[in-house]
């Protein structure tokens, strides 16, 4: 992907717009267009913060036309990069980016609002380093990261898909901790409308789907598919659609007739969607 992709909006600054790919190519889990989001993005933040310190004299409280603090955009693309590295299991190279963003009180000339983006990605690093611990089979420390999450309510939904992203890894049974939280926090999940959080829900979906599958309940890992696919081609997650897909085939002889109908519904719609598309090309082509 070329640099002048990000630069294309006429409403955003460079940095808000990298921001949002970097999102967008998480949603899709896309880890070769986001580590390359991140790096472009930590190369402007730096960059425009540089020439802020050469600057603050001559213009002092000089306001940059962002939607946020400088000092987010560096730590976020810190975050990125060890999301990234987290994703494809680069384990060593994620927690170097997790000391970098959990120690950003050295960057001068921030404001309360600054301030308080160091506080939180304190916050972020603490909860990635426990992420990491997981997912390295540290299952000693489950019950502390519970804890941690319990404590700060924003990290309950993520939380649970890094301790099921553990379990699966790790083929470990956290049936006892699961139960406090699932079914009954699904719908409050599931009533979360920002993108963000509906895209924490789907892939939350998708890690309970693998999780039963493990433990070989069949018709729950079913269900918890079916959910996904449902909510998911609304959002049009292709890279994981086409997974969840592929899970849904290898169990199919156990699902029942009502979730066979229901999937036979739902891929109907993803067709059905599909010739609109195509249909809306075909009409701004010959218009």
């Amino acid at each position: 992907m070329e640099d002048e992709i990000y630069l294309l909006s006429e409403n955003n600054h460079p940095l808000d717009k990298a921001f949002e790919l970097f999102r967008s190519s998480y949603k899709q889990c896309n880890w070769e267009d986001a580590d390359r989001i991140a790096n472009h993005m930590h190369a402007l933040a730096d960059s425009l913060y540089k020439t802020q310190l050469k600057q603050a004299n001559v213009f002092p409280g000089l306001q940059l036309p962002l939607k946020r603090p400088l000092v987010f955009y560096i730590g976020y693309s810190f975050l990125a990069k060890s999301v990234v590295n987290q994703k494809q299991g680069h384990y060593d190279a994620a927690r170097e980016y997790i000391d970098k963003y959990a120690n950003l009180d050295g960057f001068v000339g921030q404001d309360q609002e600054g301030q308080q983006e160091v506080q939180r990605f304190k916050v972020f690093a603490r909860a990635n380093s426990y992420a990491i611990d997981l997912l390295s089979g540290k299952l000693e420390v489950l019950d502390e990261y519970n804890d941690f999450i319990n404590n700060n309510e924003e990290e309950i939904l993520p939380g649970l898909i890094t301790m099921l992203e553990a379990a699966n890894l790790n083929k470990w049974n956290i049936e006892p901790l699961l139960d406090t939280y699932i079914p009954h926090e699904l719908d409050t999940f599931f009533s979360y409308e920002d993108t963000g959080n509906r895209v924490y829900y789907i892939k939350l979906l998708h890690q309970l789907s693998i999780y039963h599958l493990n433990q070989q309940r069949f018709s729950d890992a079913i269900n918890y598919m079916l959910d996904y696919l449902s909510s998911a081609t609304k959002m049009n997650v292709s890279r994981e659609i086409i997974t969840s897909i592929a899970m849904y085939e290898t169990v199919r002889a156990y699902a029942t007739l009502e979730q066979q109908s229901m999937y036979e519904k739902i891929l109907k719609g993803v067709l059905s969607n599909e010739k609109n598309i195509n249909s809306n090309v075909h009409s701004r082509n010959i218009s």
